[in-house]
This record gives structure tokens, sequence and C-alpha cells, in this order.
């Protein structure tokens, strides 16, 4: 044992006043000075027991040859002999050993205890208890103490076991990074409650402890605990807040195959052996912030706060959904009902609007019944079925060309109440010579009179053709002329009589009628621009009003013809010979319409036969074919077929 050279230090007398600070000159090269603070003898006994363990620790570290402890001391080992001690280089003060220890503890990177270190606990060698939250002052006044009571000195068989565990216990908790790694091997409970909990179990019984448990690790100090089922809302937030932004300083060196780093290795190999820990580090701290997560997703799920929270929030959505779904039922009925009104008002609106044609038709068809009766009672009806205007006679087709036209109640009964207030009575006329012509003897015995109800109904129908722009044979009227001469005029307003226009009509040669024939094979009625495309073919020699006037009369001469015979049909067609309708000096050949007035059902009946009878070469082929289409001759079918082969030859 090594005696310390005593100091005179400065007595204290009682009821003097105590010194701030008082310094006093070493007497021994050992201690360099001494400061006595104003507390009495105590703190001077104090000071002498500090540098009593100084000594004996390097005393210690001398026997034991122990590098460690001599740098943590900071003392430099010299010559055994006095003058080194008289020498002083390499004491260190306090202040400057606790100085270099931080230094020595930032240059660690990476700490690797032994498993015998793992397995002891250095706080119950230090007398400290349990626990990890002893300050460093704590943790080194516990080592001064363990030191006196286990120094070999004051052991019977002078062992120095305990006095080196001791040693090793400063060693290890004296470190900050050391004592991190130590803190972080002690025995710990990493589990956490499953997903789902038991029936009946108690959220706060079983998540509680676990998270005061992880609190230990959290650099964060003062961390909110879960609480109970009278937290408020605000409260549980923010701890689901704070334990999602958890920080760990747990260590697990102890954990991974972590590779001393010697100073002595080559940079890049040192290089590689720091970037491999830092990995198997980092992977372990990935799986520690997992599992934290992990922990607080389940308690936030089976929070029993944040569940009744989710009830009410969903609660209130569901409500809401059902009170937008019952506003927009709410509008489509109120729009299905409007939309069912207004049906039901256009319904009504159609339904008075058909009832009132429906009115407006029947009283023009009894107006026009009535108009006959008047005619036909007075003896002015003519039943031929022509559109002429006679003077002493109505015919019946222009009675219901009249009143076709008419579309109001009131224009039909005034043409009636027009035609029956004028006279019924026949009185002779002087026939000009220009309208000689232009009068028809259908009077009977009566060839030239004219009855005023007469006149009367001709001037209604020629208001009625200029109205509406097409006369009562289907032609425009512009191919009428601008008016009558000055004479017809006079005439004309003198008598009441109808003039008839002369109609100012170009030359139809035979091959302008075969080109009609052609075009108006080749456009049908419902063509687009039919008339257009027939004045084409028609080399522009004669307009649309002409080429419409001239199918239009060809068709109602045929019709005429049908009528004045009385025969059937076929003939009509054929007539037994080669009936002809004079137009403007041209000859046209009734079989022109022939060959286009077929039906569908006919032609298929028509392509059948053809098709039948392809190889027969009898004379009587046609008959045969004809006896297959209906309403059709051998003359029909045969026309019909030369047709159809012009047509294909053309295309």
């Amino acid at each position: 044992m090594i005696l310390l050279p005593s100091a005179v230090l400065p007595q204290i007398e009682v009821d003097t006043e105590l010194p701030i600070l008082q310094h006093c000159k070493a007497r021994n090269k050992m201690v360099k000075s001494v400061d006595v603070l104003p507390c009495g003898l105590a703190l001077q006994m104090h000071a002498v027991m500090d540098a009593r363990i100084l000594m004996e620790l390097k005393h210690t570290a001398r026997l034991h040859n122990d590098p460690q402890a001599t740098d943590r001391l900071g003392l430099v080992d010299g010559d055994d002999s006095a003058s080194d001690s008289d020498s002083g280089e390499g004491h260190l003060s306090a202040s400057g050993d606790v100085e270099k220890q931080a230094n020595a503890s930032r240059r660690k990177k990476f700490v690797k205890l032994t498993e015998e270190d793992l397995h002891v606990d250095w706080y119950e060698v230090l007398s400290l208890g349990q626990g990890t939250h002893f300050t460093d002052e704590q943790i080194r006044t516990a080592y001064r103490r363990r030191c006196l009571e286990t120094h070999p000195d004051k052991q019977q068989d002078r062992s120095d076991f305990a006095f080196k565990r001791v040693q090793r216990a400063l060693d290890i908790l004296g470190d900050p990074e050391t004592r991190l790694a130590y803190d972080s091997s002690r025995p710990f409970d990493d589990a956490i409650p499953s997903e789902t909990l038991p029936a009946g179990a108690n959220f706060y019984t079983v998540f509680g402890p676990v998270f005061e448990r992880n609190k230990r690790w959290s650099v964060e100090k003062n961390l909110p605990s879960l609480g109970d089922d009278q937290t408020k809302l605000s409260d549980v937030n923010k701890f689901y807040d704070r334990w999602e932004r958890f920080q760990s300083w747990r260590d697990f060196s102890h954990m991974a195959d972590i590779v001393e780093i010697d100073e002595g290795m080559p940079r890049e190999e040192k290089r590689f052996y720091m970037r491999e820990n830092e990995r198997q580090l980092s992977r372990l701290r990935r799986d520690e912030q997992q599992r934290l997560r992990t922990l607080v997703e389940r308690a936030r799920k089976n929070d029993p706060r944040l569940m009744r929270k989710r009830m009410e929030e969903e609660a209130r959505r569901v409500k809401e959904q059902q009170e937008r779904e019952e506003r927009r039922r709410q509008l489509r009925e109120e729009a299905e009902r409007k939309r069912a009104e207004e049906a039901e008002r256009e319904r009504q609106r159609v339904e008075n609007e058909q009832r009132r044609a429906s009115d407006v038709k029947n009283a023009i068809r009894q107006a026009q019944k009535k108009l006959v009766e008047f005619f036909h009672e007075h003896g002015l009806l003519d039943d031929t079925e022509t559109n002429k205007l006679l003077r002493c006679a109505v015919r019946r087709p222009n009675v219901s060309w009249i009143f076709s036209k008419i579309q109001t109640e009131e224009e039909a009964v005034d043409v009636l109440t027009k035609v029956t207030n004028k006279g019924t009575e026949r009185r002779p006329v002087t026939m000009h010579a220009d309208d000689a012509s232009n009068v028809s003897a259908g009077c009977g015995e009566a060839e030239n009179c004219e009855v005023d109800a007469v006149l009367c109904f001709n001037a209604l129908v020629e208001e009625k053709e200029q109205q509406i722009g097409m006369t009562r044979y289907g032609e425009s009227i512009k191919m009428r002329t601008c008016g009558l001469t000055a004479g017809n005029d006079g005439a004309k307003k003198k008598s009441g009589s109808v003039g008839v226009t002369n109609v100012e009509i170009k030359q139809w040669d035979e091959e302008d009628l075969v080109r009609l024939q052609k075009a108006t094979a080749k456009y049908p009625p419902g063509t687009v621009d039919r008339w257009s495309r027939v004045v084409e073919m028609l080399r522009g020699k004669f307009s649309e009003e002409e080429a419409m006037a001239k199918v239009n009369e060809i068709t109602t001469g045929l019709a005429n013809n049908t009528v004045v015979a009385g025969s059937s049909r076929n003939n009509s067609v054929n007539g037994g010979g080669d009936r002809t309708a004079k137009t403007g000096g041209v000859v046209v050949e009734s079989q022109i319409p022939s060959v286009e007035n077929w039906s569908v059902v006919q032609q298929k009946m028509l392509e059948s036969g053809l098709r039948e009878l392809k190889d027969y070469t009898g004379k009587d082929k046609f008959q045969k074919i004809a006896a297959g289409v209906e309403g059709k001759t051998a003359r029909d079918c045969f026309e019909r077929f030369k047709y159809l082969c012009a047509m294909n030859k053309r295309k």
C-alpha cells in the first residue's frame, strides 16, 4: 500500500467566514495542486480519498500490466524509480481524464462485448440495483465505493477477483457506447400482441404494458402512455402520432456478427468491414422499426376509442349517403313526375290535335259530300275519271282534288257556300274561235252552255292551283303562260268562264322519249336528285319541270285510256295493237311505261321462270314463263326481258 504524503491544508476555525476557494501550494510533487472547497473537514477527507484511489489504480495497472486501464486513467507508465515520479510528466488531472474518455468513446464505431460480459449484471456488481437509468456520476460514485470494498488489501485471501470485476464494470458502464451496447443486450421481451385480441380481452391490459416496456428504447423522453377508456380523443391521436415517429437508441451489435476494426488493418479492409458491420446493424434496425410500427398499427386497429370514432364516422357517412340517396330519389321522382306530366300534356295535346284534325277532316269530308250531292242533285256531276274543267258540269276527280288541298274547316265551308250560292241554270254561251278547241262537249244536249255554279267551282280550282304552285295534273305552275290575252281576260271577267291557257311545250321526238324511258328506269322514284339526273340523260334539252310534266302526261294518258276502254290491264297495255297517245304531235307507245310497271314479287317470279327455262328453246317459252308470273302476259314478260337485257348492255 502506498501512502499519500500529507499536505498542509488550511484549517477552518469555528465561527469564521468561509472562503470562496482557497489554493495552497502542494508540498509533494505527486500532488500538483490542492483546491479546498469551503465545506469543512469532510471535503478534505474526500479529496484525500480520491488521491489515494488514483494512486492505487496506477499501482494495480502496473501490477497486472493492463494497458487499457492505464490509458483510461491517462497515466504514462515510466520507470519504477522515484525519479520518474518526481518528473511529474504524463500525470493528468481528473478533468483531463474525463475529456480523454469522451474522445475515446467518440472514436469507437462498433462495440463488441464478450459472451461473459453479456451474462453479467454489471449494475449489480457496482451495487446499483436494477435498472438502466443511472447517471454517470452515480456510476462513478458506486465504482469508488466498490473499489474500497473489494480492494485486495481488504480481503482475507488477498484475492483480486472482485476488484477486477469492479474494474470491468467501470470499463463497460463508464463508456457511453459500451454501456449502450450492454444495456441493449439486457434481457427484453420483444413480443407484441396478436392482430386480433382474444374474446373478452382488455385492450388496455394487453397493450399498455407493451408500450411501457418499449419506452426504454426511445430517444425522446416523456413519451405518452396508452391511457384508459376516459382519455380524450385528441390525446389518443397525439399518443399514436408520437409513437409513429418513434426513434430508438437500441444497439444490436451484440446480435450481429461484428468484426473488430483494428487500426493496423489496411484502409480498404477497414472500409469493407465497416460497411459489412453497418449493413448487418441496418438490417436489425429496420426489423426493430417494423416491429414497433406493427405494434402501433395493431393497437390502432383494436383501440376501442378509435373503433368508436370509426363507427361514428361510418354511421355519419352512411347517414350522409342515405341523405344523398334520398335527395337523388326525390330529384328522380320529381323529374319522373315532371316527365309524366309533360308526357300527359303532350298526349292530351296530340289527342286534341288528332281530334281537331279528325273533326276538320270530317267537316271537309261532309262539305265535299254535300257539294257532290249538290252537283248530283242538279245534274251537274260528271263521273269521268279525268281532271278537265267543263263549263256545264263538274267532274268528280276535280271535287276530290280541291278538297284534298283544303286544310281547314272554314275553307271547306267557304267553298261549299260559294258554289251552292250560285245559280244552277244552264245558259247558252258564245264561244270564241280560240276557245273552241278547249270546250268539251260533255253537257249532253246543251253543247254550248254554261252554269254559274260550275264556273265558280272552276275559278276556285284555278285559284287553289295558284296557291299551291302545282296544277291538278301534277305539273308545275311555271309551265303555264304568264296570262291570257286582253280579249280573253275581258271575256273571262264578263262571262265568268274559265280560260284554259295555252302551254308552250317543246316538241318531244322519238329519241327524246326513248331517253326519257331509260332515264326513268335508271333513276326510279326515291332517287336523290332524280330529275336533275334525268335532265342530264336528256342532254339538257328539257328542264326538270318539262321532264316531270311529260312523265305525268304519259302516265295520266295511259290511265285515261284504261278507263275509257273499260278493258283489263293487259288489254289496256297491248290494246290488240299499238295504242298510241298523241302528245304534241309525237306518238308515244303505251308499252314504254309497261316495262317499268313491275312489282318486286313479279320481278322475282320472272327471274325464277327464266332460270328454270334457261335451256328451253321452244316457241312457247314466254307463255310458260307468264304462267308463273301473276298479272302479266307473255308479251309483258318478253318486253320486260328485252328491257332488262338492254339495261344490262348499257352498264
